[in-house]
């Protein structure tokens, strides 16, 4: 498992997420079920993204549905999405939060 400090760090550093809400993403990054965990750590380390499927989504049919939404967000959505699917479901077609964790736009530097 990787260490929140090391998610944290890259989260701010690469990702441009803000420091206020780092631990909160990296807390929720450690929680995310085994699956998801196992396929958001690959793309951590390698850029890869594993294409798993819950509830009919995957990383890149959320990142297609939802603009602003960044690979960090999809896996913790896909989470939500596995823990309580009408819900995240019903949010998915709501319109979107400007300002909200898992919509908040996070840029990978190349």
């Amino acid at each position: 498992m990787l260490e929140s400090k090391i998610i944290k760090d890259r989260l701010i550093n690469e990702l441009d997420c803000k420091a206020s809400q780092a631990d909160g993403v990296a807390e929720k990054i450690q929680k995310l079920s085994p699956e998801i965990y196992s396929a958001f750590e690959e793309w951590f380390n390698t850029g890869k993204i594993s294409e798993i499927e819950v509830e009919g989504y995957t990383v890149a049919s959320l990142r297609a549905k939802k603009k602003q939404m960044n690979a960090v967000g999809a896996f913790l959505t896909l989470d939500w999405l596995k823990r309580e699917p009408e819900k995240a479901k019903f949010a998915l077609e709501q319109q979107e939060l400007g300002n909200s964790a898992v919509t908040r736009k996070f840029v990978k530097k190349q």
